[in-house]
């Protein structure tokens, strides 16, 4: 199989699996008053090859941002570190990352901030090939991470969410991050296939990788940080893990236009996690995106994960979580100097 011809993907693809699921409650920002922009595009990040966009997709194809006088407008870039790079240079308008790849950036200079959350737990499972001998496989976390030493371990790109994520499950398994080999591999859309291709002996992915490779039989799971597993400072992170940022200035000089995407996609999340919405929304997902014809049911597969994902959004930011990232930065020495939640998320962003 290769993944290009079995995603045929309209745009982008993506199935993401994430953690404990969230109540379907109505966003606090859906109650305040409705701002309404001027027609402005505003570009949002998208990832190339996977299903992370459930409420992009629903606030610019169900009139979401319409109805808030913006044209959502999707950017494919492939992580977080080059979508902070494209933010940077001003050919984004919004990126998206895991909550430490932008904290990193706002750390060296980067100035912007959290605008509106995406999702609120981990996203990521470490999934090994099924040919790596795994003879600590039955004992779990942290014991299983010895059997990775010197192996090549797939990433979107280096300095991604991916890879420091990795980094502390050796480190949270009283190991050195660089036990072993990080290469970047992009998305799911070009990670797979190199993972098929024995380019690389494990994943840190996010989802379709980890269904693909179970629906497929070609790999273990043996860390699942959606499900809870790994160190308890990883955990701490729940609550802000992935997150939507905006350069300050472009915060300061459009408050209506972010003001009209945060309520868009508080209303698109409220929307995607309305069962009600599920075959509307299934056909939004098809029009992205499609399982190819090599995945057994590929239609009743996409159709469970799209139920099994929707409730899982969250447009929330809590500002503890926030502040634990920060802790988590400087224990492993990614940043030197904290980074606080009350200039890091921007005022306006929805609280828990």
């Amino acid at each position: 199989m290769t993944l290009n011809a079995s995603f045929k993907p309209h745009g982008v693809a993506a199935l993401l699996i994430a953690g404990a699921a969230i109540a379907i409650t109505p966003s606090a920002v859906s109650a305040q008053e409705k701002i309404v922009a001027e027609g402005e595009t505003v570009r949002i990040q998208e990832y190339p090859g996977t299903i992370l966009h459930l409420s992009q997709w629903a606030a610019a194809d169900h009139g979401f941002c319409e109805d808030h006088g913006i044209k959502c407008e999707m950017v494919k870039i492939p992580s977080g570190p080059v979508g902070l790079q494209a933010l940077a240079a001003g050919s984004l308008d919004v990126s998206f990352a895991s909550t430490e790849v932008t904290m990193q950036a706002a750390s060296r200079g980067n100035d912007v901030q959290l605008i509106v959350g995406h999702s609120p737990n981990n996203i990521y499972t470490l999934s090994v090939h099924k040919d790596v001998e795994l003879p600590n496989k039955d004992k779990g976390y942290p014991a299983v991470m010895e059997d990775l030493k010197g192996k090549n371990i797939g990433v979107t790109a280096r300095g991604a969410g991916t890879e420091l994520q990795a980094r502390a499950l050796l480190i949270g398994a009283g190991m050195s991050g660089d036990d072993v080999t990080y290469i970047g591999v992009g998305a799911p859309g070009t990670s797979y296939p190199a993972f098929l291709a024995r380019q690389i002996d494990a994943g840190m992915m996010f989802e379709p990788f980890a269904t693909l490779c179970r629906l497929q039989e070609t790999c273990v799971d043996v860390v699942d940080l959606a499900a809870g597993e790994g160190p308890e400072d990883i955990a701490a992170l729940n609550g802000a893990f992935e997150t939507y940022a905006a350069r300050r200035d472009f915060i300061e000089e459009n408050p209506q236009v972010v003001g009209a995407f945060i309520q868009a996609m508080s209303e698109a999340t409220d929307w995607v996690k309305d069962p009600d919405n599920h075959e509307e929304l299934m056909e939004i997902v098809k029009g992205r995106f499609q399982l190819g014809d090599d995945i057994p049911d590929a239609d009743k597969v996409l159709d469970e994960l799209v139920r099994r994902t929707a409730p899982l959004y969250g447009v929330e930011i809590d500002r503890d979580a926030v502040n634990a990232f920060s802790d988590y930065l400087i224990d492993n020495e990614l940043i030197e100097d904290p980074v606080s939640a009350d200039t890091f998320v921007y005022a306006e962003a929805p609280k828990p």
